[in-house]
């Protein structure tokens, strides 16, 4: 008796898919669109727009670049007017002394290299870094100097660079 429910159970619902209802069973009315990639309608691939990663010259100058930012950066941060070297020492109105200088953030410098659309400056770059204004305040300029410096502000800076004719300006 077990077996025959089974086998009917079973039998019922095998038989079920056959019996599909009419509207299941009809074309559909409504076309759907389907996206279809074919080699007509694929991108062209160019040096132009190939993923950064494949881009074998840009990653080239991207790597000059940051070659020549660390180089730059650090003879900015050198020769500033008011560097380390040169900083600035004022006398506060209750008798105290205040030494200024300027100090580029190293850790916080971006480089970003990009193809450029004109025929004479084939790539553009972009140096970003951020300028700390530090202080210290002592009771007499040597104390001032020698004082710990903490920073009062922060400078963002952005520079724009082309590469022409072999090298960046």
């Amino acid at each position: 008796m077990k077996t025959f429910a089974v086998s009917a159970v079973l039998a019922a619902f095998l038989t079920g898919a056959f019996f599909v209802s009419a509207a299941l069973a009809q074309e559909p009315t409504v076309a759907t669109e389907v996206a279809i990639a074919t080699p007509t309608t694929l991108p062209k691939v160019s040096s132009t727009n190939l993923p950064a990663y494949l881009d074998h010259d840009l990653a080239r100058k991207h790597a000059d670049f940051t070659r020549f930012a660390k180089v730059r950066v650090k003879a900015m941060d050198e020769n500033h007017r008011l560097s380390k070297s040169r900083m600035m020492i004022t006398k506060l109105s209750d008798g105290r002394y205040k030494a200024l200088y300027h100090a580029i953030d190293h850790e916080t410098v971006i480089c970003k290299v990009r193809r450029s659309s004109s025929k004479t400056i084939p790539y553009v770059a972009v140096l970003s870094y951020q300028e700390m204004v530090m202080a210290a305040i002592g009771s007499s300029p040597e104390e001032c100097r020698s004082g710990e410096f903490i920073p009062v502000s922060i400078i963002p800076n952005r520079q724009i660079f082309s590469h022409k004719k072999g090298r960046w300006q």
